[in-house]
């Protein structure tokens, strides 16, 4: 019984049978959920609307429908993700564009450092994906505690992301360096856990 309820994505259950967490209770997220089995606890298997990667997606995050953009034949693909819970003491907003046609990581570093008008230091971190590089840079902007990412790999597939971190206004500093360091963390994980997917030949 429990492998025939496996086998029906998230996306055509009923909501009442889903998690009564953020990511399956908002109809659009859902679409890219696999499973309702946890990869790790408070995280979902993810599968982007182009198929071109695979990622841990957080339970309390939603992607905004309006913003989702994918291109022609599936070669680019635009999502933004943020928090829903305004009490949250730290909140992330993260933007991720996805290209299939990668032929320079220099040149994706540079265009990257052109949007956040910052000379961005790129640092490689290791991950399980052997055959795919991740890189990162941080910097602080206002307010906001900003990671910059770039992911890629010799099949010309190319991540770039900004995750956004904010503070909830009634914290004191302190309190806001604490929930800003346990959010970076969390996104440091979820960015090792992106991995892209096998490209058909053409």
């Amino acid at each position: 019984m429990s492998n025939e309820k496996n086998s029906v994505s998230p996306s055509e259950m009923e909501p009442n049978d889903l998690p009564d967490v953020p990511a399956f209770q908002d109809e659009f997220t859902r679409d890219f959920l696999q499973s309702t089995e946890q990869t790790k606890e408070g995280y979902y298997p993810f599968l982007s609307g182009s198929d071109s990667f695979t990622m841990d997606f957080p339970e309390d995050m939603t992607v905004n429908k309006r913003s989702y953009e994918i291109g022609p034949e599936n070669r680019s693909e635009f999502i933004t993700m943020s928090h829903t819970d305004t009490q949250r003491e730290a909140f992330l907003n993260q933007r991720m564009s996805y290209i299939s046609f990668l032929t320079d990581p220099e040149n994706s570093r540079e265009r990257m450092r052109s949007s956040s008008d910052k000379n961005l230091e790129f640092n490689e971190i290791e991950t399980e994906h052997k055959e795919q590089h991740l890189e990162i840079a941080e910097y602080e902007n206002d307010s906001l505690h900003v990671t910059a990412a770039l992911i890629w790999n010799e099949n010309n597939q190319g991540i770039s992301i900004f995750s956004h971190i904010d503070c909830r206004k009634d914290l004191n500093e302190n309190q806001c360096a604490e929930s800003k360091q346990t959010q970076k963390d969390a996104v440091i994980e979820m960015l090792k856990s992106i991995q892209f997917t096998e490209k058909e030949s053409e």
